[in-house]
């Protein structure tokens, strides 16, 4: 009896793993609205799974969801199931957006930056050939923890800011989110992209050509295709914040092309 007690107490368990999800059991859909093209609703429609949709806009666990995709271009949907086996993922969905959505761009910032939807705006650096600033005390202000301080052109020459045309920068929203920048004081010149600006962290990043900026000090800035808070902005004034090396930050001042040439 002791015998059969110790062989079955070693005996090790061996549990029957459930069986993955083969892929043709998966059930679902990625539809665009009739009344608005760029949003998509996504349905789980495979039982007693739960969801996992992964989109250009992040994660999903709902079995019914929609989601805004603003901009043309083409983008990919993943549906993921996870069932008693573990991890069933479909074939990619792909799809192509060709509108851009009014309401993704209507809020004041976009309008301050471009001018509005099928519209364009201007923008140069608050420093000319003659060496004068229109709005601002300055081109570029400086930053980090107690010594932030708002200089006048004059008094940075150190800084390596000098007089010169430094070019334009154009945003524009005519059918999509369009970026162009002709950095005259670069070696890269003239570019284009896209850009996009996010309202409630109220930063703007740009894909593709950078926004206009002097080969000295902004030789220092670690974020020309990152993120950068946007400082402020009004119809003809915009102030980004780039963050150097140091851990510092400058501030480059921007007026719109439209108000340099009406003062």
């Amino acid at each position: 009896m002791g015998a059969t007690l110790f062989f079955a107490a070693c005996t090790p368990d061996n549990p029957q793993l459930a069986p993955l999800l083969p892929k043709s059991a998966l059930q679902f859909s990625v539809t665009p609205l009739a009344s608005n093209p760029n949003m998509i609703v996504l349905k789980s429609k495979t039982p007693n799974v739960t969801p996992y949709w992964v989109t250009p806009l992040g994660t999903s666990t709902k079995v019914v969801d929609t989601i805004d995709i603003p901009f043309p271009g083409t983008d990919t949907i993943m549906y993921n199931v996870m069932g008693p086996g573990g991890m069933t993922t479909a074939e990619p969905t792909v799809l192509k957006i060709t509108t851009l959505d009014p309401a993704a761009v209507s809020d004041t910032i976009w309008t301050d930056l471009t001018g509005g939807l099928n519209h364009s705006k201007t923008w140069v650096l608050d420093l000319d050939a003659n060496g004068v600033s229109k709005f601002f005390a300055g081109p570029l202000y400086f930053g980090g923890t107690g010594w932030e301080w708002d200089p006048a052109w004059k008094d940075i020459p150190w800084a390596g800011i000098k007089a010169a045309d430094y070019g334009t920068m154009t945003f524009d929203l005519k059918g999509n989110a369009n970026f162009q920048s002709d950095n005259k004081m670069l070696p890269v010149g003239s570019a284009k992209g896209t850009f996009m600006v996010y309202p409630k962290t109220m930063t703007l990043q740009t894909t593709g050509a950078q926004v206009i900026h002097d080969p000295s000090e902004g030789a220092s800035v670690q974020n020309w295709y990152g993120k950068m808070v946007i400082e402020s902005i009004s119809a003809n004034t915009l102030q980004l914040q780039c963050v150097t090396g140091s851990g510092a930050w400058n501030i480059y001042n921007y007026i719109s092309l439209d108000y340099y040439n009406s003062h």
